[in-house]
């Protein structure tokens, strides 16, 4: 099974739990600026992967 695109995902769980961007950089312990950069497509200059232990978190978050 492929990765979910990680603005898809990224999208989705803010969407499912009703959070602006603040609201989930929050939740998630990181900065708005870090989240706007997970956001971007990935062939933009400001794109940064999101590390793994993030992707696990916001998983934990949505079960």
């Amino acid at each position: 099974m492929a990765k979910q695109a990680q603005q898809d995902f990224l999208r989705d769980a803010m969407r499912q739990l009703n959070m602006t961007r603040q609201n989930f950089a929050d939740r998630i312990g990181a900065s708005k600026r870090a989240l706007d950069n997970w956001l971007l497509p990935t062939d933009s200059k400001g794109f940064r992967p999101m590390p793994e232990t993030v992707w696990t978190l916001i998983r934990e978050i949505l079960r």
